[in-house]
């Protein structure tokens, strides 16, 4: 078995439900997203966690969220609008794109602890009552770019419990 083959083993994933993009400007990107290639419904709010961490230290964060469905998997755009975080560094040092992948899990602390243990570190978690969706909200993004290119969002939300 390789390092990557042992690596996907200690962390047993589910399946990837969510590609998170940054954006300059949600309302322009969802506008044309719909317009040009039919994606929608959109749920379009601002993401403000009761509590947040950016790289484990107690933070403030502002997002504005665009997101829908494509199929089974969850397509995000994400626009920063305040305090620190990875996505206003990737506007930054790269420009827009894709930013993350997300996995929904059933037990947000024992994936966590897997993480850990592998070696990954935390960079981002929030956990929030969000209103858009009337549910609560644990998540954390990893950088697994090492590995992957891109972070790993590992997220439990109770309005996906019963989707699984």
């Amino acid at each position: 078995m390789t390092g990557l083959e042992e690596l996907r083993t200690e962390l047993d994933l589910p399946s990837v439900s969510q590609i998170g993009f940054v954006v300059r400007d949600v309302e322009r990107t969802v506008g044309v997203c719909s317009s040009v290639f039919g994606f929608g419904p959109w749920a379009v709010y601002e993401f403000v966690p009761e509590q947040y961490w950016f790289m484990e230290e107690p933070d403030h964060l502002k997002l504005k969220m665009g997101k829908t469905m494509l199929g089974d998997l969850e397509l995000v755009y994400a626009q920063p609008l305040e305090g620190r975080c990875l996505h206003r560094e990737f506007l930054e040092t790269g420009g827009e794109g894709v930013h993350s992948l997300t996995v929904n899990v059933e037990d947000y602390d024992e994936i966590f602890s897997r993480f850990i243990a592998a070696g990954f570190e935390p960079v981002m978690r929030a956990e929030t009552y969000v209103e858009t969706y009337g549910g609560d909200l644990r998540a954390c993004y990893f950088d697994t770019r090492s590995v992957c290119a891109t972070l790993l969002e590992i997220r439990w939300a109770s309005w996906s419990v019963d989707d699984r």
